[in-house]
């Protein structure tokens, strides 16, 4: 399965979205950009997508909730070792209170993993986020010889949008 994410302003992604009603599109707002979530066996219809390859999962992704990316950029050559652990580390995921969904993302032309977590609350994630379960410090220490990462790992909070009534 492949997953595409696109970003842009509010308003582009909206028509975007509208565009393509018959296709499950997830759009994400927050105060600084906005996104459009796609998950499909097919080509992207987006025009400037980032691609990766669903290789763990569970439940559904909805238009509702509160939604958290966590960026880690791993070099090529230390992939297979990083999937390894990171799916092992992410296991505990699928039994937090509140989760609703989970994708574990590979990369396919940049060096960046996303774990993209979807969950009912804000409440849900933070409690989640305070337990420290898949923070830098925890991914660093599931490797004991190096860091494999080429960058520094960042994590990006949205809400689902939903339009004013």
């Amino acid at each position: 399965m492949n997953f595409y994410i696109t970003s842009g302003t509010l308003s582009f992604l909206k028509i975007i979205q509208k565009k393509h009603h018959a296709e499950e599109i997830i759009l994400l707002n927050n105060p600084s950009t906005s996104m459009l979530l796609h998950e499909s066996s097919h080509k992207s219809f987006f025009q400037s997508p980032r691609t990766f390859e669903v290789i763990e999962q569970s439940g559904e992704l909805r238009q509702e909730g509160f939604f958290a990316l966590h960026h880690i950029p791993v070099s090529p050559e230390d992939r297979p070792s990083f999937e390894f652990d990171l799916k092992e580390a992410t296991n505990v995921i699928h039994q937090q209170p509140g989760i609703k969904a989970f994708r574990l993302l590979r990369p396919v032309s940049s060096d960046s993993y996303v774990v993209l977590t979807n969950w009912s609350k804000e409440q849900d994630y933070a409690r989640f986020d305070q337990a420290k379960i898949l923070t830098n410090k925890k991914l660093e220490s599931l490797f004991n010889t190096q860091v494999l990462f080429t960058g520094k790992p960042y994590t990006a909070t949205f809400y689902a949008y939903k339009e004013k009534e």
